[in-house]
């Protein structure tokens, strides 16, 4: 029997937290705030703070590029002194979230989100 999609986001997300060295939360969320999926257990984060945080951070992100005429939006980073946030678009209608410690590579972070959006894609 196939898996439904939702299974396979949460298979996909599970898969990459195991296996990066520098991202410990992760999320595919709706420009709504809908949670699809979230492997942030870890973190002892509520999901939905999550896709509402997301969210909003999604809408002032893209408005800003908007108005600033920067082309489309891309990701967003927010850096907390215990930890990060990388909000990227995977399409028009869904992100990914990244959570992460503060003493990371953020090239390294940032190079690894890329190979995940592609992944993610594909799946959505």
């Amino acid at each position: 029997m196939a898996k439904k999609k939702s299974e396979v986001l949460a298979d996909a997300l599970a898969q990459l937290l195991q296996e990066s060295a520098d991202i410990d939360g992760a999320a595919v969320v709706g420009i709504d705030g809908l949670v699809y999926s979230a492997n942030v257990s870890q973190r002892a984060l509520d999901e939905s703070m999550v896709g509402a945080t997301s969210a909003a951070v999604f809408g002032l992100s893209n408005r800003s590029v908007e108005q600033l005429k920067r082309g489309n939006f891309k990701q967003t980073l927010i850096q907390g002194d215990d930890g990060n946030m990388i909000v990227a678009g995977l399409n028009s209608e869904t992100l990914f979230v990244g959570l992460t410690p503060s003493n990371v590579n953020l090239g390294m972070v940032f190079a690894e989100v890329r190979t995940i959006i592609s992944g993610l894609i594909e799946i959505l």
